[in-house]
């Protein structure tokens, strides 16, 4: 409210600036013989009715459609200030219900133990210390050799990873805010090759696979909704909260399984069901030699992102099912690694303006350098197109005023009925109004039925103001029908996203050619006879 009050005392100050602008020109031009006009006499304004003076008004137009970005300006940062409070309400939705996630794995660790000398120095006792200066020495300590044990751990990827997952979207709302969230039911499959891990590093004396863990990493584990067994290698073993310290993923679930009965050259296969709630995006990790993706959902208008393009997609009006094959060439970390060479929380918590492209984390090893995935896009969101609106408002209203001054030229025969600049005014407010009234009615309603409604109120205002200004009804329907033909095409620019620069310019140009057409004989003399053959 306190923005609408300001726009309306900034159009009345702008108006009174005009007002008195055109009176200092008036008094200026006005002959010697004549007595200037008195300030405050509107009186002058009536010979804006003279044919002589067509350029004049076309001019006077234009100017007052500049003068009309003041209050656009308000509605402007009003729209903004509207689409930042929803963009906070919907941000807010999308983290309590999962926010943007990430699936990493699964990644099989293995703990090892590892026998080393180290040498130590140890100060000499004072018999010791003794006995050394003695024999002339300056020794203080003494070094001994002891062999100590540590722990370490492996890493091991799949050889084959196979992901399918279907995707369904809702809208979940909060007041008059909305945003679309997912439900991802990821089908996970492939084999692990168990490896030879004693030239992983030396001195490995032994390798602890009846310890071994199983994790997959996770954005945010509150987006688990149901999650199955996990089954591998004949086994069917229980998912357990947390990441069991595998540095490679921040968080996510485990399951500690006995591989120690299995050969080395086997292969384990492996498969599990998770279900993930989300928004935004969704990110799989190709951490198998050789991965596989399949998405599919109703979701007509996805845009995919991240690392690489799906090798295959289909986009329909009932939904899309994309394909990812990913070899490991494009990873940057090999199948069987050290734990010690990755550096912690390589599974970020992604925000809205999150893009793996530019992820660094500082380690040797970074799990997310390369996904695959879809960001669930919202190709017309009511506030982007109210922005895209307002910048259009000053050219349409513009537009809409130089209608008003060719129909007045053409259609109105009498003198001393055509609209004068204080009605000009008035009407460029009424015209900035529908932008105001679109955003008011479009956060109730869809887009396209809260254009209708707000562009029919404000034709109905104009021309039923023109028909009563002029009191004829020619001009007030000419009026209303070329502004309906405005609104009507702002429609359509609004929705042709990728077209919309290029029917902007288009319509600039007509109106443009079409000013040209009218003016050209605006120089001429009114009574100008043919030449005689």
């Amino acid at each position: 409210m306190f923005t609408i009050i300001l726009s309306l005392i900034a159009a009345a100050i702008t108006s009174a600036a005009a007002l008195t602008i055109l009176w200092l020109c008036f008094r200026a031009t006005t002959p010697e013989s004549e007595t200037p006009p008195k300030w405050g006499d509107l009186r002058p304004l009536k010979k804006m009715s003279g044919r002589r003076f067509f350029l004049f008004r076309i001019a006077a137009a234009a100017v007052l459609a500049g003068l009309m970005t003041i209050p656009m300006t308000f509605i402007y940062d009003l729209v903004n200030e509207r689409y930042d409070r929803s963009l906070q309400v919907t941000s807010e939705i999308s983290n309590l219900w999962g926010g943007a996630q990430t699936l990493a794995g699964p990644v099989i660790s293995v703990p090892l133990t590892v026998r080393s000398m180290e040498s130590e120095q140890i100060p000499l006792s004072e018999t010791e210390l003794s006995a050394e200066r003695s024999r002339g020495g300056d020794r203080v300590s003494r070094e001994i050799i002891k062999i100590v044990e540590r722990q370490e751990t492996a890493l091991v990827f799949p050889d084959d990873l196979v992901v399918e997952g279907e995707v369904s979207t809702e809208l979940r709302s909060r007041a008059i805010y909305s945003t679309r969230v997912y439900t991802a039911k990821l089908d996970v499959s492939g084999k692990f090759q168990k490896p030879n891990l004693t030239g992983l590093m030396p001195n490995i004396t032994e390798i602890h696979w009846d310890k071994a863990v199983a994790a997959v990493g996770i954005t945010s584990a509150k987006a688990i909704r149901d999650i199955s067994d996990f089954e591998i290698a004949g086994q069917t073993l229980k998912f357990l909260p947390g990441d069991a310290g595998n540095k490679a993923l921040s968080s996510g679930f485990s399951s500690q399984c006995d591989l120690s009965s299995i050969p080395e050259g086997e292969f384990l296969p492996f498969e599990f069901r998770v279900s993930v709630g989300g928004a935004d995006r969704l990110f799989l990790t190709p951490v198998g030699a050789s991965s596989s993706f399949r998405l599919k959902s109703e979701y007509p208008h996805p845009a995919f992102t991240g690392s690489g393009l799906p090798t295959s997609h289909d986009i329909t009006p009932e939904g899309f099912t994309a394909v990812w094959d990913i070899p490991n060439l494009v990873r940057n970390y090999p199948q069987v690694s050290d734990m010690s060479s990755w550096e912690e929380r390589s599974v970020p918590s992604y925000g809205n303006d999150y893009d793996v492209r530019y992820a660094n984390y500082g380690g040797e090893y970074n799990l997310v350098e390369y996904v695959a995935g879809v960001e669930f896009f919202e190709p017309i969101f009511h506030y982007s197109l109210l922005s895209r609106g307002t910048k259009y408002a000053v050219l349409f209203i513009l537009m809409t005023f130089l209608s008003l001054v060719i129909f007045e030229n053409f259609l109105v025969k009498r003198d001393g009925v055509r609209l004068n600049i204080v009605q000009y005014c008035v009407i460029g407010l009424g015209l900035a109004l529908f932008y105001l009234t679109l955003l008011a009615v479009s956060e109730h309603m869809s887009f396209g039925w809260a254009y209708l409604i707000s562009a029919a109120i404000n034709i109905a205002m104009t021309g039923g103001y023109v028909l009563g200004a002029l009191k004829l009804r020619k001009p007030a329907a000419m009026t209303a029908l070329a502004q309906g033909l405005l609104y009507a095409l702002l429609f359509f620019i609004l929705n042709m996203e990728d077209y919309a620069l290029l029917a902007g310019s288009a319509l600039l140009l007509i109106a443009t050619a079409a000013l040209m057409f009218t003016t050209r004989n605006i120089n001429q003399p009114q009574n100008t006879s043919p030449p005689s053959a």
